[in-house]
């Protein structure tokens, strides 16, 4: 997973001397079951999942619209990005999964800052499970270097655990290497911190269409059941509020707003 460092360095290069791979080397990889053969592998859930959450932008990206993944892990929004014709670059500190993102044919650099990319860079980037690996005193210049790279009115989409409900502990305790919980009132001061709207902040999306059918008549099921929950749950514990209590993940999509002219 990526995460900011000096301003300075290279694409291929950390300014600090350690070993970006030490925390996320072969042994996390084997967990993660990210093997070279399964790699940029998109099921129909994934695919479903990716443009769920895009669509919640309410803004269309063209072929050739410039997209970064930040922390790529197993290619498969590379992928999904691919066969949208974007022009997407992803950045892992995995160098072994970097050669094997190479390898099948995406583009993808070795680095664990933002620092070599041009400001007004790109109009999409995405962070899927990383925020939780950034230690929080680091998130507001993470966040401030996504805005920096962004064009305006473009956007920043990330998925973390959901740090409000009991529910997304399974993920946040589930890997050894997250060292941050992230609930929606921290989002959303992230966000006010850095001045990047807040277009969406909430429960992570779980499309029914599109899946393949074990997800289908699973979400069929659940569905109903996690609203019912989460009615309840909001009007007798979070009244006022809109807590994603029954979902696993949050998501959280930002926008970098246009800069206002001074009146003359």
């Amino acid at each position: 997973m990526a995460k900011p460092a000096q301003e300075g360095q290279s694409q291929h290069q950390s300014a600090n001397p350690r070993n970006l791979d030490a925390p996320y080397g072969d042994a996390y990889r084997a967990w993660k079951s990210w093997d070279d053969d399964e790699f940029g592998k998109l099921t129909k859930t994934d695919s479903a999942y990716f443009t769920a959450e895009i669509r919640r932008t309410n803004c269309k990206f063209p072929q050739n619209s410039k997209v970064l993944e930040i922390g790529f892990g197993n290619g498969a929004f590379l992928k999904y990005a691919n066969e949208r014709k974007w022009d997407v670059l992803g950045t892992e500190i995995n160098e072994a999964l970097v050669k094997t993102a190479q390898a099948c044919g995406f583009s993808a650099v070795y680095t664990d800052n933002l620092s070599a990319f041009k400001d007004d860079s790109f109009d999409l980037v995405v962070a899927f499970d990383v925020l939780e690996h950034i230690p929080q005193a680091e998130l507001p210049d993470m966040i401030l270097e996504i805005k920096r790279i962004l064009k305006s009115d473009r956007f920043f989409i990330a998925r973390f655990p959901n740090g409000d409900s009991p529910f997304g502990l399974v993920y946040q305790n589930g890997d050894v290497t997250h060292v941050t919980t992230i609930g929606s009132g921290k989002l959303r001061y992230f966000a006010a911190r850095t001045n990047m709207k807040v277009v969406f902040a909430g429960g992570a999306a779980e499309p029914i269409l599109g899946s393949n059918f074990h997800h289908f008549l699973h979400r069929m099921v659940a569905l109903p059941i996690k609203k019912t929950i989460n009615l309840f749950s909001n009007l007798v514990f979070f009244p006022g509020a809109n807590v994603a209590f029954c979902s696993s993940n949050l998501t959280m999509i930002c926008q970098k707003i246009r800069p206002t002219e001074p009146r003359r």
